[in-house]
């Protein structure tokens, strides 16, 4: 018990200030930031990647050993009860190192990485699946206030879609196959907007290719008055680059000018340790609130 107070103490202080000290910095950015001695220390104990060094591993092993042991005993002296059994701080136990495990498995395995979409483009995620925004929504309040973020997504396998129109929002991300959708951030996203000989509208986003009859068009940029656009008609060697503004043909098509669109930031976080992590907090929870009613029901 004692040795588990000290570790408890330790690892309870030691993260709070890990959580002070920004993680995986240069030194020389720890230099930038604290006196010298003090960017030193936190260079050559390891606690500028606390969480990866001696410093948070040895201790952390300790407790998951000494709470295994702890738990263990009290597991055969339990069982050895013929009546008043309190399986409550067991359940609670277990849900602990179940937590440790956990935690320890995130960490090693979790990767994240972030992509920027404007409707209509497409990403490959891990496993040969296709992640297509469909459609990004800005939502307001009636007072104009900013209400929600939406993304609208379809995964493909294959070419086919195994899931349609699934909507990723602040508070609420998409899990999929192993992968969580959260909507970051978004941005003001440059749109370039052509007609063909019909009458029809074609918007390009900046960096999105668009073949119409036989012919590719590629918008690049908008020009520094933001009223024309450079962009490369055709394809391969035959490509050329254009600076056209509006009412300009460029091959077949007319320009109509830029707008201002919309695109998405989502983050995709992989995290292995997750469904154990939540059935140790489950099991956590259940330990505390049957240990609780035991004690209530022997004090009645």
């Amino acid at each position: 018990m004692r040795l588990a107070i000290v570790l408890i103490a330790y690892l309870v202080a030691t993260c709070i200030a890990a959580t002070l000290v920004p993680q995986g910095l240069s030194e020389e950015a720890y230099d930038a930031m604290y006196p010298r001695l003090v960017a030193l220390l936190v260079v050559q104990t390891g606690f500028g990647r606390f969480f990866s060094s001696i410093l948070f591993i040895i201790p952390a092993f300790l407790f998951f050993a000494n709470l295994s042991a702890c738990t263990v005993k009290r597991l055969v002296r339990e069982a050895r009860k013929k009546r008043g059994r309190r399986h409550g701080p067991d359940i609670l136990h277990v849900g602990l190192m179940a937590l440790v495990v956990g935690s320890v498995w995130s960490f090693s395995g979790h990767r994240q990485g972030f992509v920027t979409l404007s409707p209509g483009d497409s990403v490959n995620l891990p496993g040969g699946s296709v992640l297509h925004l469909d459609d990004f929504r800005f939502e307001r309040y009636p007072d104009g206030r900013p209400r929600d973020w939406v993304s609208v997504v379809t995964v493909l396998e294959g070419g086919a879609p195994v899931l349609e129109k699934a909507e990723i929002r602040v508070n609420s991300p998409l899990r999929y196959s192993g992968l969580t959708f959260y909507q970051a951030s978004y941005e003001e996203a440059p749109a370039l907007a052509l007609a063909d000989p019909a009458g029809g509208e074609i918007i390009l986003a900046q960096g999105e290719e668009r073949v119409v009859g036989g012919t590719a068009y590629y918008f690049m940029s908008p020009e520094a008055d933001g009223i024309r656009a450079v962009m490369r008609v055709g394809a391969g060697a035959e490509g050329k680059t254009v600076r056209a503004g509006p009412g300009d043909g460029v091959g077949e098509l007319e320009v109509v000018g830029l707008r201002a669109g919309l695109a998405t930031g989502i983050e995709a976080v992989s995290d292995p340790g997750y469904p154990l992590v939540m059935v140790a907090l489950a099991l956590i929870a259940l330990g505390t609130a049957w240990t609780f009613a035991q004690k209530l029901k022997e004090g009645v």
